[in-house]
């Protein structure tokens, strides 16, 4: 399966990046401070080595590229919501 962009994925992409921007608006000290301890249990360093290595040569099966997909997916959520989890809390610099 080659790596073509579906409009599914996008639109995929895109709620994913809404339900970021709505969480971390909704942040106070407590929730940023447990975002910030999460951490995604997913395929093994090896397993997501030989995802993106099919990936590139277009031999994942469609079960392969759902796993590569939603890992990819949940990775980037989470980062969104570290980042915005830092932020809120950064003390304020000055004015």
């Amino acid at each position: 399966m080659g790596m073509a962009v579906f409009p599914e994925w996008v639109q995929s992409q895109k709620l994913v990046s809404e339900l970021a921007e709505r969480l971390g608006s909704t942040l106070n000290e407590a929730s940023a401070r447990s975002i910030l301890a999460l951490k995604l249990n997913g395929p093994t360093p090896e397993r997501r080595q030989e995802l993106a290595d099919k990936a590139n040569e277009g031999l994942l099966t469609a079960e392969e590229f759902a796993e590569y997909e939603t890992y990819a997916q949940l990775r980037g959520l989470l980062a969104v919501l570290h980042s915005k989890a830092r932020l809120y809390l950064k003390p304020p610099g000055p004015a």
